[in-house]
C-alpha cells in the first residue's frame, strides 16, 4: 500500500480555503440554504455533523448582508455519583462523589466561541485527564471555516465501536455515566472547506497528541521500572488528518486519513525495563450510513493502520471493519447488528511482558477476531428514557461484554443516569482481561441554564 503524505496534503487543502476565500469575497453566494441539506441526521455520533449545522447557521445572517446580535448561552450541571467499583482494573470497592461541568458558547456574526470544563473528586478518577476538555474560537467565512483550539473530534458512524475515531482521546478510568464524557480534547488547528451542496473537506493540525489514560493497574507498571507512568504521557510530534465527507439525502460517507503518533500508548522495553511510547501510525479509513426506506438502514466502517517506523513489541498492522443493520422501530427506538472483525499481521515472538501488555491494550490478543455486536437504542428527543442497550460476543473464545448507557428526565432540571458494563470469557482473552472492569454506576444529575 502506498503511503500517503499528508503533510502535502494539508498545505494543498489550506491553499484550497485561501482561493475560495478570495473567490467567495469577489462573488459571493445569494444564499447558503441548501448547505443544511447536506447535515446528516442520521450520524449523531459524529461531530462533523454538527460543525455542519454550525457552519449553514452562521452564514444564514452573512449571506443575506446582516448583522447578527451577540448570542450566548451556558450550563452548568452538579451531580453526586455513585460506582460499585472502580475502572482500574484492581478490584476496588465502592465510590462516592461529587462532579462539576459547565460549558459556554458565544456567536456573531459568523464568529463562535465554545469552553468546556469538568472537574471531578479523585475517587471519581477525573483528575487524570485535563479539566479544560474544549476551549476553541472559530470564524465562517463563505465556503471556509476555521477553527482553532482545543476540540474534542469524533469522526464515525458505527454504534460505539468506531474505527475511524483516532484524534480524541479518553481518560478509561474517570467513573462518568456518558461514555462521551471521558473524552479529550486535542490542541488543534482544523480547516473545513465546504465543496458544493454535499460534498466538504476538513484538513487538521495537532502539534501534540495526548495518549489515553489507561485504568492503573497498567498505567502504573512503568513507574515500578523506572519510566513515566502512561498518563503523563504526550507526544512531541505533530499529527495530520484529512477527511472528505459526502453527506446525501439518504447516503453519507468519508474517507479519512490520520498520521501521527498515535493516543493509544505502547509498551517498549529498551530504555528502561517497560516505557510507555506512542508509536507512529498512519490510518486509512472509511465509513458509511445508508437509507433503506422509512425503517431499514446500514452502516459501517473500516480503518488499516500501519506502523510508520518500528513495530512495537507483540503487535503489527492491523484491520478493523464494522458493518451493521438497522431497523427502526415504533416509539423512538432503533435495533441494530453489527459484525465486528480485526486482523492483525505479526510475526510470532517469544512472549514479553510489554508484548503481552501491547497485544492486551491494543485487542491483539488473538491475531484474528470475529464478533457480533447487538444494540437497543432511543434518541433522547423521543421521550423521558433514552439512551442505549448492546451485547458484543466474540465468535470465536466465548468472551461477551454487557453495555447499557440510560438517562431518565425527572424534570426540565433532573436526570438520573446509569451506567452498566459486564465483561466475561476466558482470562487470557481480550474481554476475559476485562471481568475487572465490570461496573454498575449511577448518577444524579441537576443542571442550569442561561441565554441571552
Amino acid at each position: 500500500m502506498h503511503r500517503m503524505r499528508t503533510r502535502s496534503l494539508l498545505s494543498v487543502t489550506i491553499a484550497l480555503a485561501c482561493a475560495g476565500t478570495t473567490a467567495w469575497a469577489q462573488d459571493p453566494p445569494a444564499s447558503t440554504d441548501d448547505a443544511t441539506t447536506a447535515v446528516s441526521s442520521q450520524d449523531a455520533q459524529d461531530t462533523t455533523s454538527d460543525m455542519a449545522s454550525d457552519f449553514a447557521e452562521d452564514h444564514a445572517h452573512a449571506d443575506a448582508g446582516m448583522s447578527s446580535s451577540p448570542r450566548w448561552t451556558g450550563t452548568a450541571s452538579l451531580a453526586a455519583v455513585a460506582a460499585s467499583g472502580t475502572r482500574d482494573l484492581d478490584d476496588a470497592g465502592r465510590r462516592f462523589g461529587i462532579a462539576l461541568r459547565g460549558r459556554g458558547e458565544w456567536r456573531q456574526d459568523g464568529w463562535r466561541a465554545l469552553g468546556e470544563v469538568a472537574f471531578g473528586s479523585d475517587r471519581l478518577a477525573y483528575d487524570d485527564a485535563p479539566w479544560l476538555r474544549q476551549a476553541w474560537l472559530s470564524h465562517a467565512r463563505g465556503p471556509v471555516e476555521v477553527r482553532i483550539g482545543r476540540q474534542i473530534i469524533a469522526w464515525g458512524r458505527a454504534d460505539r465501536l468506531n474505527p475511524t475515531d483516532n484524534l480524541s482521546a479518553r481518560n478509561m478510568r474517570a467513573l462518568v455515566a456518558d461514555i462521551d464524557e471521558d473524552r479529550m480534547g486535542l490542541d488543534s488547528a482544523s480547516v473545513r472547506l465546504q465543496l458544493g451542496e454535499r460534498v466538504n473537506l476538513t484538513a487538521l493540525h495537532a502539534p501534540r497528541m495526548p495518549a489515553t489514560v489507561l485504568p492503573d493497574a497498567i498505567a502504573s507498571l512503568p513507574a515500578l521500572f523506572g519510566g513515566r507512568r502512561v498518563s503523563d504521557q504526550s507526544s512531541s510530534r505533530d499529527t495530520q488528518a484529512l477527511r472528505i465527507d459526502y453527506a446525501g439525502s439518504a447516503l453519507d460517507a468519508s474517507i479519512s486519513v490520520v498520521d501521527g503518533p498515535s493516543m493509544t500508548p505502547a509498551f517498549a522495553s529498551h530504555a528502561y525495563p517497560l516505557q510507555a511510547i506512542q508509536p507512529g501510525v498512519r490510518i486509512v479509513g472509511a465509513d458509511f450510513s445508508a437509507a433503506l426506506g422509512d425503517r431499514w438502514g446500514l452502516r459501517g466502517e473500516f480503518a488499516s493502520t500501519a506502523f510508520d517506523r518500528s513495530v512495537p513489541q507483540g503487535l503489527g498492522d492491523f484491520r478493523y471493519a464494522v458493518l451493521g443493520v438497522e431497523r427502526h422501530i415504533d416509539g423512538g427506538w432503533l435495533a441494530l447488528a453489527q459484525w465486528v472483525h480485526r486482523r492483525a499481521d505479526r510475526a510470532p515472538a517469544a512472549p514479553t511482558l510489554a508484548g503481552t501488555l501491547n497485544r492486551a491494550v491494543w485487542f491483539q490478543t488473538e491475531a484474528r477476531s470475529d464478533a457480533l455486536y447487538l444494540g437497543l437504542n432511543r434518541a433522547q428527543f423521543e421521550g423521558a428514557l433514552s439512551g442505549n442497550i448492546g451485547l458484543l460476543q466474540t465468535l470465536d473464545d466465548r468472551g461477551r461484554a454487557w453495555f447499557a448507557n440510560l438517562a431518565y428526565r425527572i424534570d426540565d432540571r433532573w436526570n438520573l443516569l446509569a451506567r452498566w458494563q459486564h465483561f466475561s470469557g476466558p482470562a487470557e482473552t481480550n474481554l476475559g482481561a476485562l471481568r475487572r472492569d465490570s461496573l454498575l454506576l449511577l448518577e444524579l444529575r441537576g443542571t442550569w441554564g442561561g441565554s441571552r
